[in-house]
């Protein structure tokens, strides 16, 4: 997840494409619930998985195309630009990668569920947790003179969504290992998916750049 940061008199927020992460949270939420209803948990589960690893790589693909994006128009238009690409584009293509395995295998019945699902979970946990701590850091910032001696603030629009992303990553860690040893560990299993996906959608760029906006009023 990248964290844009906006100062003075313009500000370029992320574009990306509809098929963001928030979607792919929503679709996680609306499959946990279902799955928590007994619905076919056994094959909901594995997707849902499957399709948080596809969240998480379009999460990461989105922060770096925000991020060349970001610093080849800082090199064109002679903007003051500030970026550092953190951790988290690698860990969250990693595990994005080793959860549609994960879901892919137990969809299939290659082994236990309560085996490779947990397992999932920790990952996604995992990779939330440390993306948190080293998101992506973009700065774009135009047509601002600073008086001489005067300090120009740069201050993060989006850093409560990394707090969150860290907290969803430690519940879905402890929610993940209690699942595997727990005889509830079905239903604990399908709320840490409930999780990540709310996780998902609160840290995508259109979901919270939009509330921040709407608390700001």
């Amino acid at each position: 997840m990248a964290v844009y940061q906006s100062t003075g008199a313009w500000t370029d927020t992320a574009q990306v494409g509809p098929m963001t992460e928030g979607a792919a949270g929503i679709a996680v939420i609306v499959l946990a619930i279902l799955a928590l209803a007994s619905i076919s948990p056994g094959v909901l589960t594995p997707i849902a998985a499957i399709v948080i690893g596809v969240g998480l790589l379009i999460e990461a693909a989105n922060t770096g195309i925000e991020y060349s994006r970001v610093s080849a128009r800082g090199v064109q238009g002679g903007a003051v630009q500030t970026a550092q690409l953190g951790a988290d584009v690698s860990v969250e293509l990693i595990a994005g990668v080793a959860g549609i395995v994960l879901g892919v295998l137990a969809l299939i019945g290659a082994a236990t569920d309560m085996h490779l699902l947990p397992a999932a979970l920790i990952v996604f946990g995992g990779a939330m947790l440390l993306a948190g701590f080293s998101a992506t850091s973009i700065s774009t910032v135009s047509g601002i003179e600073a008086a001489p001696g005067g300090m120009i603030a740069v201050q993060s629009e989006l850093a409560p969504a990394r707090g969150l992303q860290v907290l969803a990553g430690i519940s879905a860690i402890v929610l993940g290992i209690l699942a595997f040893v727990l005889t509830a560990g079905a239903t604990l299993l399908m709320v840490g998916f409930l999780v990540v996906g709310a996780a998902l959608l609160a840290t995508s760029a259109n979901f919270t750049q939009s509330f921040m906006r709407m608390l700001a009023r």
